[in-house]
């Protein structure tokens, strides 16, 4: 046996060495995954949509909760009188 061949024996070949970077890139990403999916699961999502939907709107929707706010001490007030 030559040396060249005793050295590329031991070494992995690059195709061996993608599939296996690639195997444990999937396998953190599943184990980050399951990890994710704890018991505030379903509030996290319901956040991050709302976060979606208003983040665009940030300045219409703070000047919707000052009006409705306001509304309410209003009618507080009226009721009061």
């Amino acid at each position: 046996m030559t040396a060249n061949h005793a050295q590329s024996a031991r070494r992995p070949s690059l195709s061996d060495e993608l599939v296996s970077s690639d195997f444990m890139a999937l396998a953190s990403h599943m184990t980050d995954c399951q990890r994710s999916r704890g018991r505030f699961f379903t509030l996290r999502t319901r956040l991050e949509s709302l976060h979606a939907i208003t983040a665009p709107r940030l300045v219409t929707t703070g000047a919707a909760l000052v009006v409705c706010s306001l509304g309410l001490v209003g009618l507080g007030l009226l009721t009061m009188a």
